[in-house]
């Protein structure tokens, strides 16, 4: 199992827990705080993910970093993980935890490429549809690319609909080469 996938199995069940607790949103905050130290401040990455420094040297840090920042929860997480000899994980956390979060949300992100801006309305409606598609609150990035010359492309996780000009050319292209050499 990788580093990745250990991280979303351990940052879900750190949020079960704060959900069935009620400390969801602080649990996320920490996180948060957690995510910025981790990406801010190389000498403490350094030090958390060194084999040589112990485990209660790693704990005591840990203490010293978060203090009373980070809610009791948060801190055991983080000291479970140095238990486990899993500190290496915390390097996905900026990366996984707002997809699990979102996830434990009912939220999907979308990414839409489009020639003209979507602002406004055209936006607004785009949205509508989405969340009544997918059964879920959609998050939409709207990305302008001239690229695709027409027509819109939507990304949602890892399914992709490509209704773009250029896409539809480039297979009007294929279609005609196929015919051209049949």
């Amino acid at each position: 199992m990788s580093d990745k996938s250990t991280a979303i199995i351990f940052v879900d069940a750190l949020l079960d827990v704060a959900k069935k607790k009620g400390t969801f949103e602080q649990v996320e905050k920490d996180l948060d705080l957690v995510c910025n130290v981790i990406t801010k401040f190389d000498n403490f990455r350094k030090i958390l993910f060194h084999p040589s420094v112990t485990r209660d040297e790693k704990k005591k840090l840990i203490k010293k970093v978060f203090g009373e920042a980070v809610s009791d929860l948060t801190r055991n997480f983080l000291n479970l993980l140095v238990d486990r000899r899993n500190e290496g994980i915390l390097e996905f956390i900026p990366e996984v935890y707002k997809g699990v979060v979102d996830e434990k949300k009912g939220v999907l992100k979308a990414k839409v490429q489009t020639v003209i801006p979507l602002t406004g309305e055209r936006l607004n409606t785009l949205k509508k549809r989405l969340d009544k598609l997918t059964g879920k609150m959609v998050e939409i990035e709207a990305v302008q690319d001239s690229n695709i010359l027409g027509g819109m492309v939507i990304q949602i996780g890892n399914r992709m609909v490509d209704g773009s000009v250029a896409s539809r050319l480039k297979n009007l292209k294929t279609r005609l080469m196929e015919i051209r050499t049949a």
